[in-house]
């Protein structure tokens, strides 16, 4: 049997060894046609030592500088090894010289998605798929491209044509991923229950207590979870999402407890990383939905160790400062971020609310006001600029913003509560008891409440019931000096009214 005959033999029985040992023993016919140098790099690449299938390649190269399938095969090696752009214009090179295959086309298509180009990468996979359009591998990689310029549709075409023509779990993962990130979450879950290897259990329920809690059920989700960690999925994901869960059903202490375990898992981690950037990311984050602010302070302090003056740690030291009431520092921090490109309306509200909150109102009405006119206003934004204006005591301005916050969340007793005050400050009585009982009737019943209403029923001469408010007010905690003061005042008043009867 001639050796060439014997090699296609042992590549048809996947003998890939054998036949790189058949192809040493004739290497003497090495420089007379590229069949030795373009088949050794192709069984070096087939077994992924693509630094050996390089050097062959480029020995080939030297003998036949013009064959298109030893470009093709060292394209092939390069970008394997992340050297895409070499990678690239080998392949190019290959089709240049004549050599023109599917599989060829569909891997320019790849190294263009790699370089982010993903309109030339769905040139290429489409030229592939011209002529091998059932090629699962080249229908993926289309509608990965797809997706990523914004073609959803398309790319669910392409993924569920893969699927259709060969359903092993490889087309479902991909099917999986796609609708997981597309937020379609009962038919992820539909994928998900396809998929019944052994191997991939744990993977499959730990994503489909994801996609559960992410439809909002989260007892469901808990199940799944439950199941993954009982199947040996012990990491710092598990852990968080458990700790998700368990928060959104109020079981707080069990919520904390997966916290402290993926957090004492991200420990382990530092020990161990080399870049930890991330994982102080991770542990923040943790921190700030266990709303420890304290324990998150500690570690955005030990993340600017490594990272100092970072933009995402300095946002995060502005929301941490802030809801430790530090607002000095929290104003600070939010300038930082301002002064670096961080001009989001997220910043923006944290920026004017901390401003407020340190009795500078007439700049965070400036801030506020820029914040409206370049995203939009929403009704916290409106309600803000109100409660500034209070500070200032300009009520009719404060109504006006009031009302604005009103008209867009009518059933948020916030606004009809701060409506029926400024109402009040101006002596407009019958409009301050309309919205101080719109307010009651949409559920506020508090001490602040109370007192407003012990002080208009006081304005209307209604003692009785503005004793009877005030008294409220202070069952309900809201024990103000000046509360006191009103109710011996009022007793006295009532009192004469009594004796003059």
């Amino acid at each position: 049997m001639d050796y060439k005959e014997e090699f296609t033999q042992l590549i048809e029985e996947n003998r890939l060894d054998d036949a790189r040992i058949l192809l040493e023993k004739h290497k003497l016919y090495a420089s007379e046609e590229p069949f030795y140098y373009g088949n050794m790099g192709w069984i070096l690449n087939h077994m992924e030592r693509y630094q050996e299938a390089e050097v062959f390649l480029r020995k080939g190269l030297v003998y036949f500088p013009e064959d298109g399938w030893i470009y093709s095969q060292l394209g092939f090696s390069l970008d394997r090894q992340r050297n895409i752009r070499d990678g690239l214009d080998a392949l190019l090179k290959a089709l240049e010289l004549g050599f023109d295959e599917p599989w060829l086309h569909g891997e320019i298509g790849w190294c263009y998605k790699e370089l982010g180009n993903l309109k030339d990468a769905i040139t290429y996979f489409e030229n592939g798929l011209l002529d091998d359009e059932r090629n699962v591998w080249l229908l993926s990689q289309a509608a990965e491209a797809y997706y990523g310029l914004g073609d959803k549709e398309t790319a669910e075409e392409y993924y569920v044509r893969s699927y259709r023509i060969l359903p092993d779990e490889d087309a479902r993962f991909d099917l999986a991923r796609f609708y997981k990130a597309c937020g379609e979450y009962d038919k992820e879950i539909q994928i998900l229950q396809e998929i019944q290897h052994e191997h991939y259990r744990d993977w499959r329920e730990f994503e489909l207590g994801f996609a559960y809690f992410q439809k909002d059920e989260p007892q469901e989700a808990l199940l799944h979870l439950l199941k993954a960690l009982e199947l040996g999925r012990d990491d710092t994901s598990e852990r968080t999402l458990l700790g998700d869960v368990y928060r959104s059903l109020q079981r707080i202490r069990e919520s904390d407890e997966q916290y402290n375990t993926a957090l004492e898992y991200f420990e382990k981690a530092l020990q161990k990383e080399t870049d930890t950037y991330w994982i102080y990311q991770e542990m923040i984050w943790i921190a700030h939905k266990q709303q420890d602010w304290t324990k998150k302070l500690q570690y955005l302090e030990r993340a600017s160790e490594e990272k100092k003056d970072d933009l995402w740690l300095m946002f995060h030291y502005a929301r941490c400062y802030s809801d430790l009431h530090d607002h000095v520092k929290a104003i600070a921090a939010c300038e930082f971020c301002l002064q670096h490109g961080e001009e989001g309306r997220e910043m923006q509200d944290l920026y004017a609310w901390n401003l407020g909150r340190s009795s500078q109102g007439e700049k965070a009405i400036a801030v506020l006001k820029k914040r409206i006119e370049r995203f939009g206003g929403e009704a916290w934004n409106f309600s803000e600029l109100g409660w500034n204006y209070t500070q200032l005591e300009d009520y009719k301005e404060a109504i006006r913003c009031f009302k604005k916050a009103y008209d867009l969340e009518p059933k948020n007793p916030l606004n009809c509560s701060m409506l029926g005050w400024c109402n009040l400050r101006l002596n407009q009585l019958d409009a301050a008891l309309s919205f101080l009982l719109e307010a009651r009737q949409l559920g506020r019943d508090d001490g602040w409440l109370h007192s407003a209403f012990g002080e208009l029923y006081t304005e209307k001469q209604k003692y009785a019931q503005a004793l009877e408010h005030y008294q409220k007010a202070l069952k309900q905690g809201y024990n103000e000096n000046w509360i006191k003061k009103e109710i011996t005042q009022l007793e006295g008043l009532l009192e004469e009214r009594n004796e003059k009867v």
